[in-house]
């Protein structure tokens, strides 16, 4: 007998030639192995099907506006493009149990499902703590564009059978929608200015599934780390939320005491040449590099080159970059009330968490850790086979 099909279709998958949504295909490669499902992938996009290690992915086309312009412009056509693929996959749509989602506007391709088949079960992944998705696209501040956007996405949300979130601090963004006096961050402030007229969207059901790591990949190193003296490490794409300068203003002050400091980060992005401007203003090139992004599976050998892993973002769902240091044995510091407070048990939190934007008390911390080496706790699993274990009986039970 067959399995039932498990559907993921997501935006962010990686391929040969572009390592984006790490965290997707973790999550497939662990739904494989529970052995319960048959499991599909598909991605929108130009470009022929492809295999990334041991995952077919299936690519349709789709259309889309630039820059993310009224993106349910095209949806009927996006989704019968879908649909259209699946028949060609010989799927049976009777055999499809669930359909799962990632990022906001992906919704339309699950229900699009659920027409065909009234008996699958439909999910939405949040990543994302503007999970309305409004802060995408050249039109994001165009108030008639963020208002038709939001009328339609609350609609389809409230239709949605269960969400998923990366974090707690995920789930109640979503829910204090169009409230936006939690965040710091002050574009999402902006984004959100003119909707307090809407009442809060009324979800189903919803389950929390943190982003975990694969612990075949991400492990302890097993030899001891070379002498480099104390090496701190960043990786995230160079938005203005995720905060490097922070960092760099923190290591400008800690460079008097630490003779043997040095930087490397990691990633791409608008900030990136603000960032390398600093570093050289302040003469910090003999210790601070920057290096572009590589594939998932190398990873471990940049975290085992180490001592200390800081990324300050102020805008953080859940960051991969987070679990997979402390996986690999590496201790990590970050911004406090982000998606990392769910697993910082709270007499760790003085040690590891820090306010945004504050170079100092950065500093601080890097300082106190490089003297006393702390050993970190986290209070909850971040092995991505007994997360979707977990989460696969959560969902059923829902569900059922």
């Amino acid at each position: 007998m067959s399995l039932p099909v498990y559907i993921v279709i997501t935006p962010f998958f990686p391929s040969p030639d572009n390592w984006r949504g790490a965290y997707c295909y973790d999550f497939v490669k662990a739904l494989m192995r529970t052995e319960k499902y048959d499991v599909r992938v598909f991605v929108p996009g130009k470009g022929d099907d492809y295999e990334y290690h041991g995952v077919r992915v299936c690519r349709f086309l789709d259309r889309m506006l630039p820059s993310a312009v009224f993106p349910f412009l095209f949806s009927c056509s996006n989704q019968k493009a879908f649909l259209r693929k699946i028949r060609q996959e010989n799927i049976p749509f009777s055999q499809i149990k669930v359909c799962h989602a990632h990022t906001a506007f992906f919704g339309i391709y699950a229900l699009a499902v659920k027409k065909q088949n009234p008996k699958c079960k439909t999910l939405l992944h949040h990543h994302d703590p503007a999970s309305f998705g409004l802060n995408l696209g050249k039109l994001r501040h165009f108030y008639p564009h963020k208002l038709i956007n939001f009328v339609l996405l609350k609609k389809m949300h409230e239709q949605i059978d269960c969400h998923v979130f990366i974090s707690k601090m995920v789930k109640n963004s979503f829910s204090s929608v169009p409230d936006a006096a939690w965040s710091c961050y002050s574009e999402y402030q902006r984004q959100m200015k003119g909707l307090q007229f809407a009442c809060q969207t009324h979800i189903r059901n919803s389950l929390i599934l943190h982003n975990g790591v694969d612990s075949s990949i991400f492990s302890p190193a097993s030899a001891n780390k070379t002498d480099h003296g104390f090496r701190i490490g960043c990786i995230g794409n160079f938005g203005d939320w995720k905060s490097q300068i922070t960092l760099l203003q923190a290591i400008k002050s800690l460079k008097q005491f630490f003779p043997d400091l040095s930087v490397r980060f990691v990633g791409s992005g608008e900030y990136l040449d603000q960032c390398r401007n600093f570093v050289k203003e302040n003469l910090l090139e003999s210790i601070v590099s920057f290096e572009s992004e590589c594939d998932h599976h190398d990873l471990p050998s940049f975290y085992y080159s180490i001592d200390l892993f800081v990324l300050p973002s102020y805008f953080e769902g859940f960051g991969c970059v987070f679990t997979e240091a402390y996986s690999c044995g590496v201790p990590f510091i970050t911004c406090e009330g982000q998606g990392m407070d769910d697993l910082i048990p709270q007499e760790e939190r003085g040690l590891w968490l820090c306010p945004p934007m504050n170079p100092d008390i950065l500093a601080e911390k890097i300082r106190y850790y490089f003297i006393h080496r702390p050993i970190m706790h986290l209070s909850g699993p971040v092995d991505i086979n007994i997360l979707v274990s977990n989460f696969i009986k959560e969902l059923e039970e829902i569900l059922t």
